[in-house]
């Protein structure tokens, strides 16, 4: 892109080079010959979609500390950090987008997440507000629970809010989320995937390397070589959140 300006009597041109600013997740444009999926409005898949992105590519841990050299990011989802304590990692974080949806939404009362061995604890009947209740989940939980409490899925059903969890035994472990999906030539499929990271940190989009994919999206298998070669926390499981009927 060109611009032009004036310096006294002094005509400049030059070439604007950076990067461009998206507003929201469904903004990023996907590759070449690829189309984004839509989804309903309103569900769950939308909302992610519809996640709001920051003008500037700052990533906050909850100690404020600014680490977005850590990663090569295409951008930071808008959603700043609850608390002051190490409590949103990866796992709590994609909690904490799930709690959103159904805050924004007016739909707490159908609200759940889990305990730490993937049992339902519903919001509705806690007795505590939005905050205390996530707070005391994410004290008690990790990806062991995604992975135990979440609905496994097919690599062909998989959509924005689905996760890669990855724990083997219950201990120390890693969870990815899907932000945007795209479907390019004879139905090959790319992924936008953020997520938080140790110790907590907000969301951010993580761009994938060209030999795993496109763009900045990823192919399913090229992610599943990215996470064995850079987050080696066990085999990814496919899981979902599933919406609550009562």
């Amino acid at each position: 892109m060109f611009f032009f300006w004036f310096v006294g009597s002094i005509f400049w041109v030059g070439c604007l080079n950076a990067e461009s600013v998206y507003a929201r997740v469904n903004e990023i444009e996907p590759p070449s010959h690829a189309n984004r999926i839509r989804y309903p409005q309103h569900s769950f898949p939308d909302f992610v979609q519809n996640l709001p992105l920051k003008s500037e590519k700052v990533l906050w841990t909850h100690d404020q500390k600014n680490i977005i050299g850590r990663y090569d990011t295409i951008a930071v989802v808008d959603l700043p950090l609850l608390f002051k304590d190490d409590l949103e990692q990866c796992a709590d974080y994609s909690m904490r987008v799930w709690a959103e949806y159904h805050k924004q939404n007016g739909s707490l009362n159908r609200f759940y997440l889990f305990d730490y061995n993937g049992n339902r604890k519903q919001f509705r009947g806690s007795g505590l507000s939005y905050v205390a209740f996530l707070r005391k989940v994410f004290v008690s939980s990790n990806s062991y629970s995604l992975k135990r409490g979440g609905a496994a899925i097919q690599e062909t059903d998989l959509r924005p809010g689905d996760l890669f969890v990855q724990n083997e035994n219950g201990g120390i472990g890693h969870v990815s989320m899907i932000l945007d999906t795209a479907v390019g030539k004879e139905g090959k499929k790319f992924y936008l995937i953020g997520f938080s990271f140790m110790p907590a940190q907000e969301m951010h989009i993580e761009k994938a390397p060209n030999q795993f994919g496109a763009k900045g999206w990823f192919t399913y298998n090229g992610f599943i070589s990215y996470l064995k070669e850079s987050y080696p926390y066990g085999t990814p499981m496919l899981r979902r959140f599933s919406e609550s009927k009562k």
